[in-house]
């Protein structure tokens, strides 16, 4: 703790407390005690309750997976009685063979305790198989009630239907059972198949056994259906009907006398509740063990702060007093008295560091005096070296912002600009040097590019344009198929020009107006031949912009997403077609709403922050392992066409001489996505059109 943190924590103690190193000790001592403790407390009730919270859901969740479990039985004895009543032996009517059938079905399906093939008409059993002890023929048919059930089986009949009885037990002293039965299809409902399921049985092979809860089936009336108790099996339950709300749930209750976690889920195929029941006092049992460990470790801190209050707490206190008296006495100047003690610990150490202190003190005081006459001459020394120090960075500082004004000023286009060289610094020399030269060098390419970019304009676009007049009227007087490939190849070249052009002089952008991003979009549209191709101009904003490069970077992404959209509608598509537009169509734009893979269908508008736009189309799209060399000049996968790589890159040229920024995405459609950001006009708020414009 710092000396502030310190007098702060001390101001906080009462006075008394705060002049006895004793006093502070002790309550510090209790202070930490108390937190101890405190800490343990809220750890424990916070354990309490995330425990309460799992095993809520634990025996919710318990009951929910032993609730599917026996819904899976269900259905699966329905499909076994079903398949069993729809076999062939049971359509041929032989007696013999649905012997066999049924013997089969006993001994293949260990949930069947034994099946039988009866009469429906006048409940007699034409044939049976396993055990009778667990349920007799008359039992099966006539016995307490069953009359009822199996004429609801009869009334199965031309139907998938399964019926499935209430649990009973067939004799007083019989295992509770209960029984699914079907009619035989084919019979008129006049037979019927009916197995025995043994409830005892069923139980222990379908109930999870747990080591500290158990699970009880019970019906809507309350009647226990399934239990890992054999006891329990067709008695009332004790758990209260109304505990139970909703299909799944938990409650708190009493059983048995002692109170129990409840979590119960119900059957969808059979309108029976499955519940998980574990004592509270074992579910929270980790509870006591938490509060066990919590007192041990109180009673461990309590002992340990009692034995440093009596051995490192007292000796300490002593030590302290005897060192705060000998620094009195050293601050008054009593040089004299040597400090001394017998501890050999930390304190032994402090007290020797008193004694190196009180003689180094007695040397230093008749060193004092030489030492300030040779501090008063190493002061003026600084002083001078401090006024040079400064002058120089002052200059430093001057020439630095010349330099960057020089800098700034070929950054905006003054290519004639130059760093003076410094002849106090030598590192300043040789950054204007190094700058002149490559300006020089910058300069001297920069002529280069105008001269070409002149060429290109002018001295071969006027043949260029001689040879298009020429090319136009041959195609009126002469019909070849070889005059649309010319004309093609001459709009080609004439494309090639711009873009040159565009690439080889527009590096910055020396002034911007205000430019309207539908106005923009749909005027470079009318410029590029669209074929089928569609635009949608969904909203737009206003930003600062040179307006013919602003069209050079839309026309160009136009001619990207329809060169893609013509290849796809004509099937030779592929991923990463459009990343270069090639050669122009004759086709026109419409602004109809476009057919199914009539044309590819253009989206321009700004994006969600308003701080730019962008161009999407709903084509084929541009895998990411591409996108990101799409912009390189001289990129192209469309080369055999006459792609040159140069469209792309004059929209990323243009960018970075506005200072945007370009980023290639995907479509909502899976097209290919550009997203063009830029710095909004200052004190300009985005406009938003009504209603999408449709070009």
């Amino acid at each position: 703790m710092t000396d502030d943190g310190r007098s702060a924590f001390h101001r906080l103690l009462p006075r008394r407390i705060r002049r006895s190193y004793a006093a502070t000790f002790a309550f510090v001592l209790v202070g930490v005690t108390f937190c101890i403790v405190l800490v343990g407390g809220v750890t424990y009730v916070h354990a309490g309750d995330v425990l309460e919270r799992d095993t809520q859901q634990q025996v919710v969740t318990n009951a929910e997976i032993q609730a599917n479990q026996l819904d899976e039985w269900v259905r699966r004895m329905r499909v076994t009685l079903r398949s069993t009543a729809e076999s062939a032996a049971f359509q041929s009517g032989d007696r013999g063979e649905i012997a066999v059938y049924l013997w089969e079905v006993v001994e293949r399906d260990d949930d069947v305790a034994a099946a039988y093939y009866v009469d429906t008409t006048n409940h007699t059993v034409l044939s049976n198989a396993g055990s009778a002890e667990v349920s007799s023929a008359v039992s099966v048919t006539t016995g307490r009630g069953r009359e009822a059930f199996v004429a609801a089986a009869r009334e199965s009949s031309g139907a998938s239907d399964v019926v499935v009885s209430d649990p009973f037990r067939p004799t007083p002293d019989g295992a509770p059972v209960v029984l699914f039965a079907t009619a035989v299809p084919n019979t008129d409902g006049s037979r019927a198949v009916v197995a025995v399921v043994d409830l005892v049985e069923a139980s222990d092979r379908h109930l999870h056994h747990t080591d500290d809860g158990t699970f009880v089936v019970r019906n809507d009336a309350g009647t226990v259906v399934m239990s890992q108790d054999e006891s329990r099996i067709l008695t009332a339950d004790e758990l209260a009907t109304e505990t139970l709300t909703g299909a799944r749930g938990h409650a708190a209750t009493t059983l048995d006398g002692r109170p129990t976690e409840v979590g119960y889920a119900a059957l969808d195929a059979r309108p029976w509740t499955v519940t998980s029941r574990v004592p509270a006092a074992t579910a929270y049992a980790l509870r006591g063990d938490i509060l066990a460990g919590l007192g041990s470790i109180l009673a461990a801190v309590l002992v340990g702060a009692g034995l440093i209050a009596v051995t490192l707490g007292r000796d300490t206190t002593r030590s302290v007093r005897t060192l705060a008296e000998r620094a009195r006495r050293l601050t008054a100047g009593e040089l004299d008295d040597p400090v001394r003690t017998d501890r050999e610990d930390e304190f032994g150490h402090l007290f020797s560091a008193f004694e190196a202190m009180r003689q180094s003190l007695r040397a230093r005081i008749r060193e004092a005096e030489t030492a300030r006459e040779a501090a008063e001459d190493a002061r003026r020394e600084a002083l001078e070296a401090k006024a040079e120090s400064e002058a120089f960075s002052r200059h430093l500082e001057r020439t630095a912002a010349a330099y960057g004004d020089v800098m700034a000023s070929c950054a905006s286009g003054d290519l004639a600009s130059r760093l003076d060289p410094d002849d106090r610094s030598e590192a300043m020399r040789t950054v204007a040097v190094s700058f002149n030269a490559m300006m020089d060098d910058v300069q001297e390419r920069n002529e280069q590019l105008a001269t070409i970019s002149h060429v290109l304009s002018h001295d071969l676009r006027n043949p260029l344009n001689v040879a298009t007049g020429r090319a136009n009227l041959l195609a009126e007087d002469v019909d070849s198929p070889h005059v649309g490939p010319l004309c093609d190849a001459l709009d080609r070249i004439d494309t090639i020009i711009d873009d040159a052009v565009v690439l080889a002089l527009h590096s910055n952008v020396e002034e911007t107006i205000p430019v309207d991003l539908r106005a923009r979009a749909t005027s470079a549209w009318a410029l590029v031949e669209t074929e089928a191709a569609t635009l949608t101009v969904t909203e737009t904003t206003t930003f600062d912009a040179d307006r013919d490069l602003l069209s050079h970077v839309f026309e160009n992404l136009f001619r990207n997403s329809v060169e893609h959209g013509a290849r796809r509608a004509s099937g030779r598509s592929a991923p990463g077609d459009s990343v270069e537009h090639g050669a122009r169509s004759d086709r026109t734009a419409s602004g109809d709403d476009p057919p199914p893979d009539a044309g590819v269908h253009v989206r321009v508008g700004p994006l969600a922050d308003a701080r730019g736009f962008y161009v999407e189309d709903d084509g084929d799209g541009i895998p990411p392992a591409d996108r990101d060399a799409v912009l390189a000049a001289g990129y192209t996968t469309n080369r055999e066409n006459g792609g040159t790589g140069f469209g792309l890159s004059i929209v990323k040229t243009v960018a970075d001489a506005h200072d945007w920024t370009v980023t290639v995405t995907e479509s909502e459609t899976g097209g290919a996505r550009f997203e063009v950001g830029v710095e909004p006009q200052s004190e300009r708020e985005c406009a938003t059109a009504d209603a999408p414009t449709e070009v």
